[in-house]
């Protein structure tokens, strides 16, 4: 069964990292990725750039690490498991064959890509593709880590004045990618479950195991909201999403954002973001549940059309496994984030229920 990684990403300490690369400085966190194991991804951003995520999903992370001076060189990182590498703790791990194989990836579509190796300050390889032309100069830096792909590229600035890298630029984008450090575990506690609901997508299942694999969902909340100075063409950030301010309107205890995005104001003097009617989420925690035989499965939608039931089945746990195959069979799946989770005190699950979603 394929691997679905979770992403957890700190948006407000990404967009506010602008740490210099002096070795004194603290490394900033670049997110958390999850998968069965787990590891955190820190580094140090060179002076002066930000981070934009463009992507981010159970697939890939995918962003752009840029400056407001559009002469500096941009870069791009992205993160992506392969089955491929399921079994390579690290690139140390491959055989000359391997490292072989992996550098035609690279001279089939660029010829004239020079490689050579290095490694991170704590020991993990780098493949190292330099291309240099008359009209085209480009840096690509390619890792792997518990079987995810990392790559890192760095291009001049769309305003450069020659479309070339400079000695020091490339200095720059190899210390960031050698003082990147993969950390074992994650150094924020998980985000309890029990007693809690939660809004979820069922991403696996094993009926033999009578288990789920589950990402959860929590509302994105925005405690420390002010649109005092908020202004058409601006950018903010709303949970995951980077949004350009095309047009604002305020109203008491609320914001609108392009005619879209609601900003209002809930009784803890916070606010909840949403997208039209409905809240906009993140990923708080992904985990591997045991289904016992008192789970409830509330159906509340007919499994091969996707279509709302006039009135919700009360199914059992059996049940849910039949409609986790047959959504594996052309039925409408599970990882919508329509599903709601409830778990006990203990932390068990005691109800899993699917609603209508109309985008599923």
């Amino acid at each position: 069964m394929k691997k679905i990684i979770a992403i957890l990403l700190s948006l407000a300490l990404l967009l506010g990292c602008a740490a210099g690369l002096a070795e004194e400085t603290e490394k900033q966190s670049l997110g958390t990725i999850r998968v069965n194991g787990e590891f955190t991804l820190k580094g140090i951003l060179p002076d002066g750039y930000e981070i934009w995520p463009i992507e981010m999903n159970d697939d890939e992370i995918f962003i752009r690490i840029v400056s407001e001076d559009e002469t500096r060189p941009e870069m791009l990182l992205s993160i992506a498991y392969d089955e491929t590498y399921s079994r390579v703790e690290r690139m140390n791990d491959l055989d000359d064959e391997g490292l072989a194989i992996l550098e035609e990836t690279f001279t089939n579509t660029d010829p004239y890509a020079n490689i050579y190796y290095d490694e991170t300050a704590y020991g993990t390889r780098l493949l190292i593709a330099r291309t240099q032309s008359e009209v085209y100069d480009s840096l690509d830096i390619f890792s792997i880590y518990k079987g995810y792909c990392v790559e890192f590229v760095m291009s001049p600035g769309k305003k450069a004045k020659e479309q070339k890298l400079t000695d020091e630029e490339v200095a720059k984008c190899i210390a960031f990618l050698s003082e990147l450090d993969f950390v074992e575990g994650t150094e924020t506690a998980e985000v309890p479950v029990e007693g809690k609901s939660f809004t979820a997508s069922i991403t696996g299942f094993d009926a033999v195991a009578k288990t789920i694999d589950v990402t959860l969902y929590t509302p994105v909340v925005l405690a420390d909201w002010n649109d005092a100075t908020l202004k058409e063409g601006d950018t903010v950030t709303i949970g995951a999403e980077q949004v350009e301010v095309v047009s604002i309107r305020r109203e008491e205890n609320e914001t609108v954002l392009n005619d879209e995005y609601y900003i209002i104001k809930n009784d803890n003097g916070e606010y909840n973001a949403y997208f039209y009617d409905s809240p906009i989420l993140e990923t708080v925690r992904s985990m591997t549940v045991p289904i016992g035989d008192q789970v409830v499965f509330i159906e509340g939608i007919e499994p091969l059309s996707g279509e709302p039931l006039e009135e919700k089945a009360t199914k059992t746990a059996e049940d849910l496994f039949a409609a986790l195959e047959a959504a594996n069979n052309d039925g409408v799946r599970f990882d919508s984030e329509n599903i709601l989770i409830t778990f006990d005190e203990n932390g068990e699950v005691t109800e899993v229920e699917r609603d209508y979603a109309p985008w599923q």
